[in-house]
Formats: C-alpha cells, sequence, structure tokens
C-alpha cells in the first residue's frame, strides 16, 4: 500500500496462483466522460488487461440510461439489483464501482462485496465555505433512494475509498464496515511530454499565458472564483474544457469574464488527443474546488508536466506537490500564484504523478481485494 492512505491489512492473503473472478456492477452505463465513469472504465479495463494480480474479470453489470422516469425507477430498484444477485453463481467477488449503487450489495451475499466509495456528497450533505455538497433537500424518492444507498454501504464487506478525506468520512459513518484507501490511478507514459509529445491544440496558439479550467460548472467547482482570480492580469487565456456544460452557467461565467477584462474561451467537449496535448502545452490548470471525491484533472495536468494550482482543500488537495496548493479564498495568492507562472515543464508535476500510475493503483487494488480472503 503507498504511504498516503490507512490500510486494514498487510499482506496479501491469495493463496497459490488463484485467479478470482470480479463481477463489477453500477446502474446506468455512464460514459467515461464523467468522474464516476471514468473510475469505472479503468478498473474494468485494469482487469481486463490483467494488471490487477490474481483477479479478472467475472463480467459487468450495467442497464442503459433512457427510458421515463418510471421505468428507470424500477430498472434501478428492482430489475437490476435482481441481475446481479442473479448472477453471483461461479463468481469469486462482487464489486459495485461507486457508492451511488451501493443499493446493488445484496442481502445476505454469499461472496464477499465491496463498493468503491468516491465522495459521500450526496449520502450524507454538508455546506463549505457557503456552498451546499450534495442534495440538502431531496424529494421524498431520493430521500428513499439515498436510504438505500447508505444501507447498501453498511451491508457491505469492504468500502475502499479514493481518498484520505473520504475514508475518514466513512469511519465515522461506517465504523462497523472495513474500509480502505485506494486512490486512483492513470496510465501516464502517454501523457508525459517526453515519451508521447504532442502538438498544442489549435486553439492554443495565440502568444499568451493559457490556463486550464477542467470540468462541470457546479457551484462546489468555483470557476468564478478561478476568473475573479485573473482580474488585472495581461495576455491571459482561460480555456473552460468539460463535456458537461449548463447554457445558464456559461452564459453568467462568459459575462463575468468580459466584466473583468478577462478572455474566456468556452471549448466545451474536446478530443481526447486535444485535451492530453493541452495538459502538455497549458502554463497552469486551476482547480480551486472545494470538495472532490479524487480530482482527476489536477491528475492529468500533473502527468502532462503542467502545474496543477489546486485549492487546499480536501480531497484533491492530497494529489499535487504541496507548493502546488493555494488557500481557498484569498484572491490575491492564487493572483499572484498565476502572475508569477514560469513557463515551461515541471518536472515536480510529473514527479508527483507517478505516485498515482495505473500499476500503483492496480497493486493497490488487488491487496485491497485480497483482505477479504
Amino acid at each position: 500500500m503507498n504511504g498516503f492512505c490507512k490500510a486494514v491489512f498487510e499482506m496479501p492473503l491469495l493463496l497459490g496462483d488463484t485467479m478470482r473472478e470480479v463481477l463489477v456492477a453500477r446502474g446506468g452505463a455512464v460514459s467515461a466522460a464523467s468522474g464516476l465513469g471514468r473510475a469505472h472504465h479503468d478498473l474494468i479495463k485494469a482487469l481486463d488487461t490483467g494488471k490487477i494480480e490474481g483477479y479478472a474479470s467475472g463480467g459487468v453489470i450495467e442497464h442503459d440510461t433512457g427510458g421515463n422516469p418510471a421505468t428507470r425507477l424500477h430498472r434501478r430498484w428492482r430489475s437490476n439489483p435482481a441481475r446481479v444477485k442473479k448472477s453471483l453463481a461461479m463468481i469469486d467477488l462482487l464489486h459495485v464501482s461507486d457508492q451511488e449503487q451501493a443499493h446493488l450489495v445484496p442481502e445476505n451475499c454469499p461472496i464477499p462485496v465491496s463498493v468503491t466509495v468516491h465522495d459521500l456528497f450526496n449520502i450524507h450533505p454538508r455546506k463549505v465555505s457557503g456552498i451546499e455538497i450534495g442534495e440538502t433537500n431531496p424529494g421524498a424518492v431520493r430521500r428513499k433512494d439515498l436510504s438505500k444507498l447508505s444501507a447498501g454501504l453498511q451491508r457491505a464487506d469492504l468500502l475502499i475509498c479514493d481518498s484520505r478525506a473520504t475514508l475518514k468520512e466513512v469511519e465515522e459513518y461506517y465504523p462497523d464496515v472495513a474500509s480502505t484507501c485506494v486512490p486512483l490511478g492513470l496510465e501516464l507514459e502517454a501523457r508525459r511530454p517526453d515519451s508521447n509529445p504532442l502538438n498544442p491544440p489549435s486553439w492554443m496558439l495565440d502568444e499568451a499565458k493559457h490556463l486550464l479550467l477542467v470540468g462541470s460548472e457546479e457551484p462546489r467547482k468555483r470557476l468564478d472564483f478561478a476568473i475573479q482570480s485573473c482580474k488585472g492580469l495581461k495576455d491571459v487565456i482561460i480555456h473552460k474544457i468539460g463535456a458537461e456544460s449548463d447554457s445558464d452557467k456559461e452564459r453568467y461565467l462568459k459575462a463575468l469574464a468580459s466584466t473583468h477584462g478577462i478572455d474566456l474561451r468556452w471549448q466545451g467537449r474536446v478530443p481526447e488527443d486535444d485535451l492530453r496535448a493541452a495538459f502538455q502545452h497549458a502554463d497552469a490548470l486551476l482547480f480551486p474546488s472545494i470538495a472532490e471525491g479524487f480530482g482527476y484533472p489536477p491528475l492529468e495536468a500533473m502527468a502532462g508536466g503542467t502545474r496543477a494550482l489546486v485549492a487546499d482543500a480536501a480531497s484533491a488537495n492530497e494529489i499535487p506537490p504541496q507548493s502546488h496548493l493555494l488557500p481557498v479564498d484569498d484572491v490575491q495568492a492564487w493572483r499572484q500564484a498565476i502572475k508569477n507562472l514560469e513557463s515551461g515543464r515541471c518536472e515536480e508535476s510529473m514527479q508527483r504523478a507517478e505516485k498515482f500510475s495505473d500499476s500503483v493503483f492496480a497493486k493497490n487494488m488487488a491487496a485491497a481485494w485480497d483482505s477479504l480472503f
């Protein structure tokens, strides 16, 4: 286990050369463009390619996301859990790939069950810096759904958390369930500018300081804070990248940037190669989010040799070097850090990213599952 997280095990308990089959379950087939989807797809790939020593894919259960509300609810609460329960024969381990599907943990399950917990924002909502994190006022159906999720987490044999911060919460809310921390990982080689140099995307050719905002426009991401931090800085271009986009928030953020005289360019969804190239050629990623389950963008930026300026808040503050963390609400500190950015590759970022490689993730995931046997 790496040095970042508490573990509930010491040595693998795998017997001989046994290959255990893992059934991975989730609800809707969410694309890899989202954080939850990305983590799910990366886990499946690690199993399919044999990277998680001692474990192989025993199948994936998921369903389409379409249909009317009644159909979707029946699928979520009835048919999909029934499919999972019927698929356990000849399987050694059931893994639910995110906490939003924890209701899939069967009662009296005959085999061990683990659940990846990215965060507890919706199950246990809170306020951070005055911003609501999670569903603080859900409707009756969602309240019942959240109750099912919490009960499912309680039934699990092991809760695998992305970060130390999430692990601490899990230990508080689910003290009777074994838990550990396995940070997510990335395939680094294809992202590194020294091993796979890419030309800058066509929209990054201007002579300027190129800054990236990557992700959705949820309030907790605080894109408005990032924009305000650039007020008064000359020759700065902010590129907003993200598959999830809200037209109202887009208009608001563009108007805010215009008010502050900032060149904000809304790129939206971009091809994967363009995203990797942007992370190789940007001057910095701005990541002022105050609540994350993990935080893929800082790690992706670091893998590409770009500095990730990150708010010193859970859980993203566990990823970058300490020198790249900034006070949560100090606009002046952010503005000065942006102003002082040095051009060129950041070796410190690349070295730190090695701590979160896909091979490290696979090794730690195997150790976590070994603890169940």
